[in-house]
């Protein structure tokens, strides 16, 4: 109900809230028990994780020589000589317009590729999805598959689940700590600064640093893991503008999956509606001819009533006379 008047000149218009309940920003996080899965895809997502984490770790120990009196480290970032050594590039402070360059290629790289073949850089080279991949190998290798795990988050606390809990987050925390430890090996030396770490010669800021990506990578990738894509990235935001009906994603329609379970006879379902997937949507497109001499087509009738209308037609239903 609106109340309009005018009080000195000024409109004042009293609106009732249409949605009066409080909702929350942020919702409790549902902890997700992804199933072990193969295939094309899953394979290539393994081996870029495979070749991502190998350079992160392995590129401090790679050696360049550059004569006498210049480091022999191949990546290295010297702040006290205010230098960036790659391999057989050096750039000096007065010269980071080719890091900014860099950066500027990488962006619209990573707009090209998202508007292209769509979620690319979230699903398989993202830093979030890479460690949180690593993290999920390592429960799946300690507490089983999907249905497993699910079990055992259900089961009382016994001396076999702390034993399997305590083993992963072990595992968890080596990998956390290998994560700073290679983080700081760009900055210095990396087999002298590694002596130093362990005989407690570091300077302080190398055991902060360690520190910290420790408890951050502990915990973006093995406790928060979707909830950092969901609530902290930036990304999602920005690459839903670069994204339209031809882009290749992941997408999921409700009305034909959920609810889950057995259609019962007789008993309605809610959220399927008309559809029940019975796939025949698919199998009565329309077929195709192409013409291989004059590129004339030639569609065949739709053979049932209930076909619902399509915009495309899939790749297989189309064949080269």
């Amino acid at each position: 109900m609106n109340d309009q008047s005018t009080v000195a000149g000024v409109a004042r218009i009293d609106v009732q809230a249409v949605q009066k309940e409080q909702r929350s920003l942020y919702k409790k996080r549902e902890k997700i028990h992804p199933k072990r899965v193969s295939g094309t895809y899953r394979s290539l997502k393994r081996w870029i994780m495979i070749v991502t984490l190998g350079i992160y770790y392995v590129t401090p120990w790679l050696r360049w020589d550059r004569g006498p009196g210049a480091p022999d480290q191949a990546v290295l970032i010297d702040i006290p000589g205010r230098r960036f050594y790659f391999f057989f590039i050096e750039i000096w402070p007065q010269e980071v317009y080719y890091i900014a360059g860099l950066l500027i290629m990488a962006g619209i790289g990573l707009f090209f590729i998202t508007s292209l073949v769509g979620r690319a850089w979230c699903g398989y080279a993202c830093w979030q999805t890479v460690w949180t991949d690593l993290f999920i190998a390592v429960e799946r290798w300690i507490e089983g598959d999907r249905a497993a795990r699910i079990r055992l988050d259900k089961a009382p606390m016994s001396i076999s689940k702390l034993s399997k809990r305590m083993s992963k987050f072990a595992i968890w925390l080596l990998i956390s700590a290998g994560t700073g430890g290679a983080w700081i090996f760009y900055f210095a030396d990396a087999p002298t600064l590694f002596v130093d770490l362990f005989t407690l010669d570091a300077a302080p800021i190398a055991y902060s640093t360690v520190g910290i990506l420790t408890f951050t990578t502990f915990t973006l990738g093995g406790l928060m893991r979707e909830q950092v894509c969901i609530y902290m990235c930036p990304w999602p935001r920005i690459q839903g503008a670069m994204m339209d009906e031809h882009s290749a994603t992941v997408t999921y329609r409700a009305s034909r999956g959920e609810p889950r379970g057995p259609i019962k006879k007789g008993r309605p379902q809610e959220g399927h509606g008309d559809c029940v997937d019975c796939n025949q949507c698919i199998a009565r497109v329309p077929s195709v001819s192409i013409s291989a001499t004059d590129r004339s087509w030639s569609v065949s009738p739709v053979r049932s009533a209930s076909t619902p209308a399509m915009t495309s037609w899939p790749r297989s239903a189309v064949r080269v006379a």
